[in-house]
């Protein structure tokens, strides 16, 4: 997801602050389980990128929230709308 060569670069205090781009965001949204999805998170959170770490598990919280609504508006659905 990211690069690494430059990712190994960049200073100590520079690790910290780095943000997650908007696409990032959107896959930690989109693929919110899985071992490749905590495995990347995980790995933020050990190479010291701080702010990347926090907001792939923002990201990740928020991806699930939806996807729960999701389903549960589609499990009233179909029960409301069950033909007998």
């Amino acid at each position: 997801m990211t690069d690494d060569s430059l990712e190994k670069n960049l200073s100590e205090t520079n690790k910290k602050n780095l943000p997650l781009t908007g696409m990032q965001k959107l896959m930690f949204g989109m693929i919110c389980w899985g071992v490749h999805t905590m495995s990347q998170v995980r790995s933020f959170e050990t190479n010291g990128f701080d702010r990347k770490y926090l907001e792939a598990k923002k990201a990740i919280r928020i991806g699930m929230t939806v996807y729960t609504i999701l389903i549960t508006i589609f499990v009233i659905l179909a029960i409301l709308f069950k033909k007998n």
